[in-house]
């Protein structure tokens, strides 16, 4: 409610994009999953022939409630904070035009030596970097499971502090610090700053891509010529990367759901690692904002432990 009502105060200011953008596609996804999973109760019991399945099934509902109502109430909190970070994202240039790429360049480089994609390239080839794409342009899906997942979760403690985590990584790091360290990120460079700095990395990944082109490069040219439109999915900003933040959510939720099983927390850890590295290596982010994401989403994480602790003790 409360980026709602900061959007509504600023409507006499800014164009703001239209409602309803970001939440879409996550609400059709999640009503999906969840109308499917409402149905397991009753197919299980027409199968074991229970002799008053509709009086079970009320009874169901009246034991676990209180859950339903939780899994109701996220399924709804959840999208609403899509659509207005994205709304959000889509008026920085209003609010912050972008400024801050030549700054996050200098000290790249003088931290690293020269810019972090020439190291990734020097190691990485063309079938790996294709492989990277495709693993980068899976991130909605994993994005909108992992959505599902905390929606639908029928431990509370968990669902309230992974739900709030999120939201927060959305609204502080991809609304309110994307606008106050507003940049564009090497792909969009040249186009923002006229100047040709990663001229070089891009003309690399089109020769990567060949005929069939990457995925990375079709949609970088759909954000620039959605630029400034209701287009949905549009908005460009870099710092901090988001895609790196959520990913090291998945991370962190798997160390915490699978203390004692060695392959989700593996799997997670190198799933955030090659969207860090794909992050760099595709053009889409320095390596600055990967790290500043990460470390968000980390201090986030631990900041909602005790904010559950308080609204559900152990």
């Amino acid at each position: 409610m409360v980026p709602a009502l900061i959007l509504y105060l600023i409507s006499d200011f800014y164009v703001l994009p239209p409602a309803g953008q970001g939440r879409y596609p996550f609400v059709v996804f999640s009503i999906t999953i969840a109308g499917m999973i409402a149905l397991l109760r009753p197919l299980y019991l027409v199968v074991r022939l229970h002799p008053e399945p509709l009086k079970q099934l009320v009874a169901d509902i009246k034991a676990h409630w209180p859950t339903l109502l939780a899994m109701a109430v996220m399924l709804l909190a959840l999208p609403e904070t899509l659509d207005a970070a994205t709304r959000f994202k889509k008026i920085i240039p209003q609010i912050q035009p972008f400024y801050l790429d030549p700054m996050i360049v200098k000290l790249e480089r003088s931290l690293l030596g020269m810019d972090a994609w020439r190291y990734t390239h020097a190691v990485i080839g063309p079938s790996l970097t294709r492989m990277i794409d495709l693993i980068y342009g899976l991130w909605q899906l994993v994005n909108i499971g992992l959505l599902c997942w905390i929606s639908l979760t029928p431990d509370r403690r968990f669902q309230l502090r992974a739900g709030i985590s999120y939201q927060l990584a959305w609204l502080l790091m991809g609304a309110g610090l994307a606008m106050a360290l507003s940049s564009v990120g090497p792909c969009f460079y040249e186009d923002y700053f006229g100047q040709d700095d990663f001229a070089p990395l891009m003309r690399q990944l089109r020769e990567i891509g060949g005929e069939d082109g990457l995925h990375s490069l079709t949609a970088m040219n759909y954000l620039l010529a959605s630029a400034g439109t209701d287009a949905i999915g549009g908005g460009i900003s870099a710092l901090p990367s988001l895609h790196v933040g959520i990913a090291t959510l998945t991370v962190l939720i798997a160390n915490d759901r699978f203390p004692r099983s060695w392959w989700p927390k593996a799997l997670a850890t190198s799933y955030a690692l090659i969207i860090f590295v794909g992050s760099v290596h595709l053009g889409w982010h320095y390596a600055i904002d990967g790290i500043l994401g990460a470390a968000g989403m980390v201090a986030i994480w631990f900041a909602t432990k005790l904010t559950v602790r308080r609204l559900i003790p152990e």
